[in-house]
């Protein structure tokens, strides 16, 4: 961290007994004297390719700003920032609704599951699948009664949080590599939590909706949750932009099938 100058030591101090947030105008107004200061650090270090080079990629340099300004004025970051926004605009476009995110508890950040997903607790899995062919059209989900209406399949899943809640997960295309290869049975009371249906229809569609790219290509996710006879759900891609819910034997074990672990 830099080492605060006393000017910056009572900056700080204004900062920490405020009570009342900075004006908009005042904002803009300390982010133009930001910029003239910055203009001041960088005006004749530059070359015009140099300076061409840096302007292709805006969000480095965002991010930069932003981590120095947190550094030096001792504010802390949320580490869920990005993936905040990026589900803000998912359910504005497919569901016309804007996210409370005081009504939730967001996990604790890991770098080995850094991707976060809002489950809405008034939506099933229904209401996911109909926004997810209102955007990619009927036939991008299959016509089986598992992958039109998964609700009507499970007969038990994972228990989850009341009301409204998210997870983090690993964001991998394929199911996670340290579980591959398990069966239900190997993993349903090991202690871990894992994706059940709603979960992964709202990671298929917020990836799609984002990348335009299909998940479980090459393997299968499976869910921790069971269906009629026993059968465990599991999900995965068919033909070119197709998503599918089937099931399988619990106690089959393939290495391209397994659960995608999940924290709250």
């Amino acid at each position: 961290m830099y080492p605060l100058v006393p000017k910056q030591k009572q900056i700080r101090r204004v900062m920490n007994n405020a009570k009342t947030l900075a004006s908009g105008a005042q904002n803009a107004r300390f982010g133009l004297i930001v910029t003239n200061g910055v203009i001041n650090a960088i005006d004749g270090k530059f070359t015009i390719k140099e300076m061409q080079e840096l302007l292709k990629n805006e969000s480095l340099i965002r991010d930069i700003t932003t981590k120095v300004t947190s550094e030096v004025m001792s504010i802390p970051l949320d580490p869920w920032a990005d993936q905040k926004k990026k589900i803000e605009r998912f359910y504005k476009s497919n569901f016309g609704i804007d996210i409370d995110w005081s009504t939730v508890v967001l996990p604790q950040y890991d770098k080995n599951r850094p991707r976060l997903e809002y489950v809405h607790a008034d939506f099933n899995c229904k209401r996911y699948i109909d926004a997810y062919k209102n955007k990619f059209k009927d036939e991008s989900v299959a016509i089986n009664t598992y992958s039109q209406d998964p609700d009507s399949d499970i007969q038990t899943q994972q228990e989850r949080p009341q009301g409204n809640y998210c997870f983090a997960w690993a964001g991998n295309r394929e199911p996670d590599t340290e579980h591959l290869g398990k069966s239900y049975d190997d993993f349903c009371n090991d202690g871990n939590h894992y994706m059940v249906p709603k979960e992964g229809i709202i990671i298929v569609s917020r990836e799609r909706f984002e990348s335009g790219k299909m998940l479980d290509v090459k393997g299968y996710t499976r869910f921790h949750a069971l269906g009629p006879g026993g059968f465990a759900l599991c999900m995965f891609r068919i033909h070119v932009f197709q998503f599918f819910v089937s099931n399988s034997l619990r106690d089959f074990r393939f290495s391209d099938y397994g659960p995608r672990q999940i924290c709250f």
